[in-house]
Parts: structure tokens; sequence; C-alpha cells
């Protein structure tokens, strides 16, 4: 019961925090933030992470279509597996909240809409931190927390 109202209550404030920043920050000018290092500029992106597939005709459709997919899936996985592990659910649940947040944007616009900005880095949103908070997350669980982890060095029983 905890799980399911800890992961709902990080669902609700990621994809809102998301798509609020988005909002504020859409086709924003240029704020420096720190000099040569972080700023605040909106652009929109028609790819994936790094504009990969951003110039492809069909690249919008296939990511809505895996977005779809992926988030059945994890849905799926949560509601049949999930209490397996609070750290393992979070994990989950932060990367299925990014992909609906970019998901949202995608549909809505037709693109995503980025607004953080490192130059010798990327451009990026919540959404996308999210997704990369929950994918390391998840490293770390199948590395060194799970009961059959790859790096598990507790004697198993």
């Amino acid at each position: 019961m905890v799980s399911a109202i800890v992961c709902s209550l990080i669902f609700l404030a990621v994809v809102g925090l998301d798509q609020v920043s988005k909002a504020l920050t859409d086709g924003a000018e240029t704020i420096i933030i720190v000099k040569d290092f972080l700023y605040v500029s909106g652009t929109y992106n028609t790819g994936a992470a790094f504009s990969i597939l951003g110039e492809v005709e069909w690249a919008q459709t296939f990511f809505i279509i895996l977005t779809v997919i992926a988030v059945i899936g994890a849905t799926v996985y949560l509601f049949l597996n999930g209490k397996k592990s609070l750290w393992l659910d979070i994990s989950i649940v932060l990367v299925l909240s990014g992909a609906i947040g970019n998901f949202i944007d995608r549909l809505v616009f037709g693109y995503v809409r980025d607004f953080i900005y490192v130059p010798f880095f990327a451009n990026f949103n919540v959404a996308d931190v999210a997704i990369t908070v929950g994918a390391i997350m998840l490293i770390v669980y199948f590395l060194f927390l799970d009961k059959e982890a790859i790096l598990n060095f507790k004697k198993k029983k």
C-alpha cells in the first residue's frame, strides 16, 4: 500500500513538474543560470535523446508506438509484480513518468519541449531527468540490490 501511494505521488509530481516547467519555458529566450555551464533555453526536439532520428519522417509515430508499448509493459509489471522492492518500483515509475511527460508533448505538439541547456552536453527537460535517474536506479538494482543481482556480494540463502 505504501509503495502504491509513494509511486503514485512520484508519478504525479514528475508529470506535473515536467508539464508546468515546459509550459513556463516554451520558446523562452536564453537565460544564463551559470555562465558556460547551465542555461534555460526553450528548444524543440523531434527526435529522441540527443535528437536521434530527429530528421526522420516516421520518427514521431515510431516514438509514440514505442512509448505506448513501454508504458503498457511497465504498468502491467507494476500491477503484477509491484511491492517486490520499493527501490525497483520507484525506478520504474520514474522512467514511466518521464516517458509519459515526453509522450504528452509528442501527441500535443509533435515534438518534445526541452529547456535545460548544458553547452557541453545537451538540451533536456524534467522528463529526461526522471528517465535518466530511473534508468540508473534500475541498473543499480539489477547489479547490486536484487537477490539475484549480478554483483550481489551477500551470501544467497
